[in-house]
């Protein structure tokens, strides 16, 4: 729809104010760009097939205790980091090795202990089980 309005006649403008096709086309390429990084992260989890891990790694489904005895479940990939996934009533956040999370996490084994800032506030975790 945002293609069709972007070279729509009625669209073009008579002036440099009428811009409504030129945005409509900014549009269009952006759900286009969206589109593509959408196909290529179904590709990745497709194929991605999960392993038990001595240590943090891609693919590995990871739950961490915070300071307050919290747990947080995150999974390592590739792609789609910061997605959130409900499953089995529990929230799933997905980061990727590019994160600073995730980077502190890579290599890490059960029992490891980390501290990172997240939005400028100390944190800490202990990682609890790997899968």
């Amino acid at each position: 729809m945002a293609r069709d309005t972007a070279t729509h006649k009625d669209c073009l403008g008579s002036s440099k104010y009428e811009t409504m096709g030129l945005e409509a086309s900014y549009l269009a390429q952006g759900q286009g760009t969206r589109l593509l990084e959408l196909e290529r992260s179904l590709a990745y989890f497709k194929q991605l097939k999960l392993q038990e891990s001595e240590s943090i790694a891609s693919g590995t489904y990871i739950i961490l205790g915070d300071q307050v005895g919290k747990e947080v479940c995150l999974w390592m990939a590739d792609d789609a980091g910061g997605l959130k996934i409900d499953y089995q009533h529990q929230t799933i956040t997905i980061i990727t090795p590019k994160s600073p999370l995730g980077k502190a996490l890579l290599g890490k084994i059960i029992g490891d202990d980390l501290s990172i800032k997240i939005m400028g506030k100390e944190k800490y975790f202990e990682v609890l089980s790997l899968i």
